[in-house]
């Protein structure tokens, strides 16, 4: 009887030894598997955040081409403004010059 029971123990012992190392294996697969999805979710992260990036910058040199269109249109405006002012103070500068050469 005595054979039999340190017989059934360590039997016992066995079962529990490879439950624990099935468990340990377990284990490490789903560590791995997590590890992978982690780094396939930082990928796609990573992706996207690229993607944004990518995106946003198209969107500010939009931004800075229309700005750049109207200060230069903007400019434009006032050049011919300031430009048809000194033709016409241009115009009036030859008139009294030759108004003062004639008279005198």
């Amino acid at each position: 009887m005595a054979l039999e029971a340190i017989t059934i123990v360590e039997e016992a012992e066995a079962a529990a030894a490879a439950r624990k190392t099935e468990a340990a294996l377990e284990a490490r697969k789903l560590a791995d598997a997590a590890r992978i999805e982690g780094e396939k979710a930082l990928k796609e992260a990573r992706d996207r955040a690229g993607l944004k990036l990518r995106e946003l910058d198209a969107e500010a040199e939009d931004r800075i081409r229309a700005e750049a269109e109207a200060i230069r249109s903007d400019t434009e405006k006032e050049m011919s403004v300031l430009r048809a002012r000194a033709e016409d103070r241009l115009d009036k500068a030859a008139e009294r010059i030759v108004e003062r050469i004639v008279s005198g």
